[in-house]
């Protein structure tokens, strides 16, 4: 069971634009903080982007790319339906999203995991950052921070992103993290998955921080001193 140093809780901050989360301690909100992601927007575009993007058009790739977020966020609570006893049916799925699935039961039962904790808000007070990491395992008594992709590529900067989360995990909880992790769901090769370790995650974060502080440059004519747009919106609304 995993002991927490301070009862923090991260929320998921209403912006128009980019991720941002609030983080209170008890009541009290003590800080506004990026994304990993957000501020991995800031990391080189690679070559293959920009030609994907070239050869679909800007807006057609932001349709693409918002429809296959929603197929990734399908998959993601399949995947915990899984890992809490639940059973799929393939009647629910497309046929590519069932064999994303089927990939990672294959990989479940190849490495067998221990899964110590899914789905965890993490915050780095350090560092001023937060996000959510997919998955927390021991595997031959080792701790690694997994996150599982259904994306036809693995980017460089999946790298960096998990390790911010084990950098936070360690921050906040007693856990030491050995390894981060990406499972490629569907991968076109035997398997049908791709298991990646990134086994020094403690220099992919040096880099991590060096992608922030240019996110940060970038973004100090954007902000004021108070930082992102945080919407108060209420909860129903009547004329």
């Amino acid at each position: 069971m995993i002991k927490f140093k301070k009862q923090y809780k991260i929320e998921l901050a209403k912006t128009l634009s980019e991720h941002f989360y609030n983080v209170f301690l008890g009541k009290k909100k003590i800080a506004v903080v990026p994304s990993s992601t957000t501020i991995l927007n800031a990391y080189p575009t690679s070559e293959h982007l920009v030609k994907w993007i070239a050869d679909n058009g800007f807006h057609e790739s932001r349709q693409l790319r918002d429809q296959a977020g929603v197929a990734g966020s399908k998959i993601h609570f399949a995947i915990e339906t899984l890992l809490g006893g639940g059973e799929l049916s393939d009647a629910s799925y497309t046929l590519e999203e069932w064999h994303k699935l089927c990939t990672f039961v294959d990989w479940h039962r190849d490495t067998k995991p221990e899964i110590v904790e899914l789905e965890m808000a993490v915050y780095s007070h350090k560092h001023k950052y937060a996000g959510r990491s997919d998955c927390i395992v021991k595997i031959d008594g080792k701790y690694g921070v997994l996150d599982w992709k259904s994306s036809k590529n693995l980017h460089d900067s999946f790298a960096l992103q998990f390790a911010s989360y084990a950098q936070a995990i360690e921050e906040m909880t007693d856990i030491k993290i050995d390894f981060t992790a990406c499972l490629q769901l569907g991968a076109k090769n035997k398997k049908g998955y791709r298991y990646v370790i990134y086994d020094d995650w403690k220099s992919d974060f040096k880099v991590f921080l060096n992608v922030k502080k240019t996110w940060e440059f970038d973004q100090s004519k954007t902000y004021s001193e108070n930082g992102p747009t945080v919407l108060d919106l209420p909860a129903s609304l009547k004329l």
